[in-house]
């Protein structure tokens, strides 16, 4: 538009300076607006004239401005409170309606000064701390060969058997052995598969709120400062000045990947829990609460990853983050899902095989070698502990052991972690050759002969790594002392140890024991178990003595990773010999594990309440065997506690002599109550007859399971397996 023509109309719009104000043009008048007809506008109207009746002109008022009423910042708010209330109510009424309540997480009540609030990377319509109604709707499932098999069974069996005069001590003890058996049964699939922790992004769009910035650095530049003693191997296996350049990514920009994402909070989440234990009391809980933070959007992230992620080695890289936090949450199917993922993403991109890395550096190839053999130990492990097959075969493996120069570069600290990368991945090939060579069910059904061969080349190779280890260590003790401190190196010798024990007391498991051996374990597996706990309280001497808070790690990582056999083994032992020795061991081993220190997870509490009960059901046995009363009531009652508690052990499956004695006191009764009544008929199907004729039902269908002295093993393996999957829902054992 042209400027002149501007002014010149603004110039008439503007009248004039001290000219007479501008009189409105009349409106028609009232009558005429009224009959909607065509007024003159005069005063009176000619309408009005003609019609003869006053011609009534309303007041003219000029037009008022009105105030622009910005309703964004009003009543947005609003309606995002409105959102978010009704999103609680929807999440209550969800709880109520599946009556699973899940664990909730003390999260900040408002955003701290120099929080920074990063945009939503999921968008899951449901909260992913709970499974929709529908998908997971049942309980776990196990296999005619499992313990929770076993369990329905014992559930009639118990109730045929178990005296109400028993004493109230071994009462109480008996009701929470059953209380063990009753949870077995009921272990809810939809706990074992959520995130306790994950939840829904707000639907206003605010994303997940990170811990102050500045808190944040500051933990960063203590982790560069000084090394912390307890994370002297994540150093290496996770560089800090990329971990800082991805921490400023997810900060800082808006398009980070779900991998930086997990990587961040993972590793944040793990340096304020550290570094919260050195920081005074007033600052010990601000530390711990933006832990707690990280650990909540880690879940939500982990719940959120949709089925198909991208294949890279971030991705790679987040997935075993994860896996490692899951198992600490004890939920090893969870880390099975998550491992899976990533054993896949290694074998899609070729990380098994040593031609892909041609146009790799060197540097970036030992990186991406270092990820697969880390994603097959923990495969390995999982596929021992779960039963299942593993998801990486080792004729499928070209690229070798982590190199002896390091993961990332020379340093000595970097040699150190690659020793004990190396004898870890040693001991997991051996895992899954324990799986696939004795427990699976095609070697379940092979010839004792077989089994024997197999599992004395398991032992074998097992006592070979053991000195290896041994010499390893020896040629890097002074270097390793050096970077880690004495206490971790300590640690992980002797809990390495104790894990290749706890192993080599699985593979002679496996082996039959000879015939007319008054035991159901051989010499080897008996002597196994022994050593076994033995270095555990080595082990254990070696936690107490240290300050950096070991306890955790090695509950996790070695008893509740791996199958834990020998305890159940010398349980056993007690049972059958009434061996007073051996009964020490397991009070030392109980003993071992303080009250104090079970606060790490509600898992480890709940196992040791497992080995407690366990090691007072053997006591009693114990007792009342070796009893000095010589009245008949007495050996009565010592009889009549001694079935009760192997009816216990029975339903456990839980190999034992006492069947026998069952079957010969109930025959003892039947024949008593025959010569009382003259009928020659069994009890009534109110008696324990039923009881006893439901286990034999239990050994027709199954005769393999309740073959010989001792179960099965494929149901052996179930029964430690499934006493430790007990852990993660603890409803029989408070």
């Amino acid at each position: 538009m042209d400027i002149t023509a501007e002014s010149t109309a603004a110039e008439r719009e503007t009248p004039p300076a001290g000219s007479p104000p501008v009189v409105p043009f009349p409106r028609a008048c009232e009558n005429c607006r009224a009959r909607k007809i065509k007024c003159n506008r005069g005063s009176p109207c000619s309408h009005c004239l003609l019609a003869k009746i006053p011609c009534i002109h309303a007041e003219f008022r000029p037009k008022e401005k009105r105030t622009r009423v910005l309703i964004t910042p009003q009543y947005e708010r609003k309606i995002d409170q409105f959102d978010r209330k009704l999103e609680a109510v929807l999440k209550t009424v969800e709880d109520i309606k599946k009556q699973l309540p899940t664990p909730t997480l003390q999260l900040p009540n408002g955003a701290s000064p120099g929080s920074r609030i990063v945009s939503s990377i999921v968008s899951a319509p449901t909260p992913p701390s709970q499974i929709p109604q529908g998908q997971t709707s049942g309980t776990l499932v196990e296999g005619d060969s499992s313990l929770t098999a076993h369990s329905v069974f014992a559930k009639d069996l118990l109730g045929k058997f178990v005296s109400n005069e028993s004493s109230p001590q071994l009462r109480e003890t008996m009701d929470a052995l059953y209380d063990i058996v009753d949870a077995m049964k009921k272990q809810p699939a939809a706990r074992e598969m959520t995130y306790p922790h994950a939840r829904t992004p707000d639907s206003s769009g605010q994303g997940h709120q990170l811990p102050p910035i500045s808190k944040s650095v500051h933990v960063l530049n203590l982790a560069k400062s000084r090394k912390y003693r307890g994370l002297a191997l994540a150093y290496d296996c996770l560089p800090m000045l990329q971990f800082s350049e991805t921490c400023l990514s997810v900060y800082f920009s808006t398009d980070y990947s779900e991998a930086d994402f997990i990587i961040v909070n993972m590793g944040l989440r793990y340096l304020f829990w550290t570094y919260s234990h050195e920081a005074p009391p007033e600052e010990r809980e601000e530390l711990e609460e933006f832990s707690r933070l990280c650990s909540a959007n880690l879940e939500t992230a982990l719940s959120a990853l949709p089925l198909h992620v991208p294949a890279t080695t971030d991705m790679i890289t987040a997935l075993i983050l994860g896996a490692y936090y899951t198992m600490e949450l004890s939920k090893p199917s969870l880390s099975w899902i998550l491992l899976s993922k990533a054993s896949e993403l290694c074998q899609t991109l070729g990380y098994h095989r040593i031609g892909s890395f041609k146009n790799d550096t060197p540097e970036d190839s030992r990186y991406k070698q270092f990820l697969f053999w880390v994603v097959y130990l923990l495969d390995k492990g999982l596929s021992l502990r779960l039963g299942r097959a593993s998801t990486i075969q080792d004729y499928e493996i070209t690229v070798p052991y982590p190199s002896r120069e390091g993961l990332h570069s020379a340093t000595k600290s970097s040699q150190c972690v690659s020793a004990f990368i190396r004898l870890w991945i040693m001991i997991s090939q051996v895992q899954g050759q324990i799986y696939e060579r004795l427990y699976c069910p095609e070697a379940i059904t092979q010839s004792e002969s077989v089994r024997l061969s197999r599992a004395q080349a398991l032992a074998e190779r097992l006592e070979e790594i053991g000195q290896a280890q041994g010499r390893e260590m020896e040629k890097m003790n002074a270097i390793t002392r050096d970077n880690f401190g004495d206490e971790l190196t300590d640690f992980c010798i002797v809990s390495d140890e104790v894990l290749r024990l706890s192993l080599l007391t699985l593979v002679y498991r496996a082996v039959p024991h000879p015939a007319g051996s008054p035991t159901t374990f051989r010499a080897e597996c008996i002597d196994a178990a022994r050593a076994t706990l033995a270095k555990h309280q080595e082990c254990m001497a070696v936690i107490e003595k240290g300050s950096i808070g070991l306890f955790s790690t090695y509950m996790h990582w070695t008893i509740l990773f791996a199958p834990f056999v020998s305890f159940i083994v010398l349980f056993c032992q007690v049972v059958e010999t009434k061996d007073r020795a051996d009964l020490a061991r397991l009070q030392a081993f109980v003993s071992s594990l303080h009250s104090d220190d079970l606060n790490v997870s509600e898992a480890v509490s709940r196992l040791a309440r497992l080995f407690q009960v366990l090691y007072t059901i053997a006591l009693h046995h114990v007792e009342t065997r070796t009893g000095n009363g010589q009245q008949v009531d007495q050996q009565q009652s010592h009889q009549t506690t001694t079935i009760e508690v192997d009816a216990y052990l029975a339903a456990l499956g839980f190999p034992h002599q006492v069947m026998g004695e069952v079957h010969k006191h109930k025959q003892s009764q039947q024949q008593q109550q025959q010569d009382e009544t003259g009928d020659g008929c069994l009890g009534g199907g109110g008696g324990m007859g039923d009881g006893f004729g439901m286990y034999e039902t239990q050994r027709a269908v199954n005769p393999v399971l309740w073959m010989g002295n001792g179960a099965q093993l494929e149901e052996w393996l179930y029964t430690n397996d499934q006493m430790i999957g007990l852990l993660e829902d603890g409803s029989g054992i408070q």
